[in-house]
């Protein structure tokens, strides 16, 4: 990674070092410039004012503070934001912010983030698959996600705080299930996860940062040997290989006879029971049958079933039931003792599942639509 051209979320510590170092700065510099990062959230270096003007200067010069740019962005009725960004090559990856409000009072925040421009998997159902893949972020591109939505809010928090005591809650929660495979880019994903999970970075607690992945077994018995036990999806959709093969492909490289036993060894190594997201599609996998099969298939082990209705993607093959079968497919799941929760979609009248937002995006800009907000 060429230091000069990499923004500074994409620096490593020992990088970003000894870029301070060689400006003839002290060392306790790396630790002012970091909490300005991922505490103060700084989103540029007139901000950084316990900094020396000169060494905010000098680094304005060498290297951008962060790796992407938000240039689009719609709210839904419900309150979820959609958010377009572009990146440094023209690429585009969008990330949501959902509110899910508590008995307290206050809001609990799950960022949706992604970890690939495009997606290599092909699922014939998701938006982004049908985009086809470009190319793996950055640790910087991937953590500037975050910090985007967590300066949002802090922005927002100021000025509700100054109304009421009933302000919404910080960024809580980190979900890598946008846009992209997260465990294809494993070499880019742990090690932003490791920065926000930091003391020194931005200390979201493991626990509360998630990980979905399509079924990639290797790299599911990687996460299991972790030390930070963050948690694991695993997006499963069907509870035979016939069926998967078709829904997900990388089915065919991983069955279901590696993957449930790759899920029981993070289990016994974590301590921490398995999601399975399991969308419903009208007539392919909704049916009792169907539902007593996915119970077969997880018997034995700690999980919790996340059913989500489809999301129209413009694909007539893949719509969703009507309430009554989706609540008769809980209902069977419960009664044959697999934990179960009906997941409504969030953002649906802004198209806010996974890259419907950059297909809109795409197919707007060469019509010249202008539905779209800029940023």
């Amino acid at each position: 990674m060429n230091v000069k051209t990499a923004s500074l979320t994409d620096l490593t510590d020992a990088q970003l070092t000894s870029l301070v170092l060689s400006m003839g700065e002290p060392e306790y510099r790396v630790k002012q410039l970091r909490n300005q990062i991922y505490r103060g959230l700084a989103f540029s270096f007139e901000e950084m004012t316990d900094l020396p003007l000169a060494l905010r200067q000098a680094l304005e010069k060498v290297t951008p503070l962060h790796s992407l740019k938000a240039t689009h962005q719609v709210v839904g009725q419900d309150g979820t934001i959609k958010t377009l960004f572009t990146l440094v090559d023209g690429n585009t990856v969008e990330s949501a912010l959902m509110g899910y409000p508590q008995a307290s009072g206050r809001q609990r925040n799950t960022v949706c983030i992604s970890t690939q421009a495009g997606c290599a998997i092909g699922c014939p159902f998701c938006a982004t698959g049908q985009q086809g893949f470009k190319r793996n972020l950055t640790r910087g591109e991937i953590i500037d996600q975050v910090l985007y939505f967590a300066n949002y809010l802090k922005n927002q928090n100021h000025t509700a705080q100054e109304i009421t005591d009933k302000t919404a809650s910080t960024l809580s929660n980190i979900v890598f299930m946008g846009m992209g495979e997260p465990m294809s880019n494993y070499d880019a994903l742990w090690p932003a996860i490791e920065t926000l999970n930091s003391p020194d970075g931005f200390r979201m607690g493991a626990r509360n940062i998630t990980i979905s992945t399509s079924g990639l077994v290797p790299q599911i018995k990687r996460l299991s040997s972790e030390k930070l036990q963050v948690g694991l999806a695993v997006s499963l959709h069907a509870a035979d290989n016939a069926l998967r093969d078709k829904l997900v492909p990388i089915n065919r490289k991983y069955p279901l006879e590696e993957l449930i036993p790759a899920c029981k060894e993070y289990y016994r190594a974590t301590g921490r029971r398995v999601s399975f997201e399991y969308v419903l599609f009208k007539g392919i996998n909704d049916s009792l049958p169907r539902a007593r099969a996915l119970a077969q298939l997880l018997r034995g082990l700690a999980c919790h079933v996340n059913l989500i209705p489809a999301n129209n993607t413009g694909d007539r093959t893949y719509q969703p039931p009507s309430p009554q079968t989706i609540l008769a497919f809980e209902r069977e799941l419960k009664l044959n003792h697999i934990n179960a929760t009906l997941r409504q979609p969030r953002g649906q009248d802004i198209d806010a599942g996974c890259g419907q937002l950059r297909s809109r995006f795409v197919s707007e800009t060469g019509s010249r639509k202008k539905t779209l907000n800029k940023v």
